[in-house]
């Protein structure tokens, strides 16, 4: 309590002058990125189980509905950090359920970092071209730190580095392609009012 010549003993924390402070991201928007990022890792499992394993065609399916989705989610959760929060709690899930991820997980938040930066760099997350050239710059990039260490472990044998590097062209077809189906996908999504402007 403080009044004309007194002098105020109570903390400024303790007196409510920072409750009005808003944290980074509300607890609506940490649920949806726990959800999108389970989707995510759900969706790629029963792909690869429809398609009987990893095989070319469900290995582009798997990235193009991935961008898809990660274009959803960072419209509705326009905040620097969301791609890399929602890639660590998938790497996460990965590493949980199926015991892998160890290795991928620390390129995989890289190039999260990498795409977000590019998406400030290009005006921040109010334009739909600056998220889908952040998704797919994360997208190549953890795919390049992939075969960048795939290349130290197969040194020795290079017939296996070229098969990984064609897994990885194939899979940059399918997140381009994820790239034109997300943006059209965006469109109707405004339209039916589910996504804001």
């Amino acid at each position: 309590m403080s009044s004309a010549g007194n002098i105020d003993l109570i903390p400024a924390s303790l007196s409510g002058r920072d409750r009005g402070k808003a944290p980074y991201w509300t607890t609506r928007e940490l649920v949806t990125i726990g959800v999108f990022a389970t989707v995510i890792k759900a969706s790629a499992i029963m792909v690869a189980y429809m398609g009987g394993g990893m095989n070319p065609v469900t290995l582009a399916a798997k990235n193009c509905l991935y961008v898809v989705l990660m274009l959803v989610l960072l419209h509705k959760v326009p905040r620097l950090g969301t791609m890399t929060l929602a890639v660590s709690i998938t790497a996460l899930v990965s590493l949980l359920l199926m015991g892998q991820g160890v290795m991928h997980a620390p390129g995989a938040v890289a190039g999260a970092i990498l795409g977000e930066a590019l998406i400030l760099l290009m005006g921040g997350y109010g334009k739909t071209r600056s998220i889908v050239a952040g998704i797919i710059t994360a997208e190549l990039s953890t795919k390049a730190i992939g075969l960048g260490l795939s290349w130290l472990a197969m040194r020795e044998q290079p017939g296996l580095l070229v098969t990984a590097a064609l897994f990885v062209l194939i899979g940059a077809v399918g997140t381009f392609i994820g790239a034109f189906v997300g943006v059209r996908f965006m469109k109707e999504l405004r339209h039916a009012g589910i996504i804001s402007d």
